[in-house]
């Protein structure tokens, strides 16, 4: 029984070291984005909203910029896109109303709609690809800071 048991164990300790076992890293391949960069998207009115903006959702700032928003620091969108600092991720954004924005989403490939609050931030809705889609863009540096509080005040007279 002993050597019944010796040869099992000297078989399985053959086969394990004769298995090669290769531990693969999945690795989703990452594809560079089809957006255009700042350089390529002209620049329109200065907005009272320029400025430095944080996206709630993700942890990353942007810039809005002349009707043009574009990635400050770079993201990997839905896993496989490879948004880069320069990269114009919102255009054309423009005021449809006080402190009511529309443009196109670009990485969420659908319209946008942003309408300041009271609280100094921008609630947007974005009519995306994959369905609704809500988040915030939090000033962190403005352009214009007594522009922007003119506005905040309009918004807060209109009850938002």
């Amino acid at each position: 029984m002993f050597k019944t048991m010796t040869l099992a164990s000297v078989f399985i300790t053959v086969l394990c070291l004769s298995t090669k076992v290769n531990a693969q890293q999945v690795q989703i391949p990452e594809i560079g984005v089809f957006f255009p960069s700042i350089t390529k998207v002209k620049p329109k009115e200065v907005s009272v909203v320029d400025g430095l903006w944080s996206v709630s959702s993700i942890d990353k700032v942007v810039r809005i910029d002349r009707g043009r928003i574009y990635a400050i620091d770079g993201w990997l969108h839905m896993f496989v896109l490879n948004i880069k600092p320069g990269t114009v991720v919102i255009h054309p954004f423009t005021e449809q109303f006080p402190g009511i924005f529309v443009s196109d989403d670009l990485p969420l490939q659908g319209p946008l709609r942003a309408e300041l609050t009271g609280d100094r931030i921008l609630d947007v809705t974005v009519k995306g690809a994959l369905g609704d889609v809500n988040y915030q863009l939090i000033p962190q540096k403005l352009d214009d800071p007594a522009g922007f509080n003119a506005l905040v005040k309009e918004v807060r007279e209109q009850g938002r």
